[in-house]
């Protein structure tokens, strides 16, 4: 207890802080259909990229 008194003086108070404006839900969805749409278009391209090259260690 007496090391946080003395280094009480130490410390820089910033001001009141309070959380007035939370995030719009709007925002945190299009945030989401834009992860969405980066990973279905990564998916699309990795499958697409298999689909067209025949792996020639594998037997059809």
């Amino acid at each position: 207890m007496n090391a946080l008194v003395c280094l009480w003086p130490l410390v820089i108070e910033l001001g009141d802080f309070q959380i007035q404006s939370v995030t719009p839900l709007s925002e945190v969805a299009w945030f989401a259909a834009g992860l969405v749409l980066l990973a279905g278009s990564s998916a699309a391209v990795l499958w697409w990229n298999r689909r067209a090259y025949s792996d020639p260690f594998v037997e059809e």
